[in-house]
């Protein structure tokens, strides 16, 4: 299988995903055991890598807000 070649120079963060989930009192057990949220995507989201758009939108359900509450697109330097 050929790896898709990225064309975006940034990189995604989810800083902001973890003090929504505080502000909410949701941890990251919560999203594994009541949410059923694999411990491969939690670590994908602890180390800032990219997650399907499905995800996200659970993520905002769960969480009741918007992508942008949770996910920043930070440009790349030049």
């Amino acid at each position: 299988m050929t790896e898709r070649k990225k064309q975006y120079s940034g990189s995604i963060s989810y800083r902001n995903l973890f003090s929504v989930m505080d502000e909410k009192g949701i941890r990251k057990t919560n999203l594994r055991n009541e949410y059923n949220i694999s411990p491969t995507i939690i670590r994908r989201l602890n180390n800032d890598e990219t997650v399907s758009i499905d995800t996200i939108m659970y993520l905002c359900e769960i969480l009741s807000c918007q992508p942008g509450d949770i996910v920043e697109y930070i440009p790349a330097k030049k």
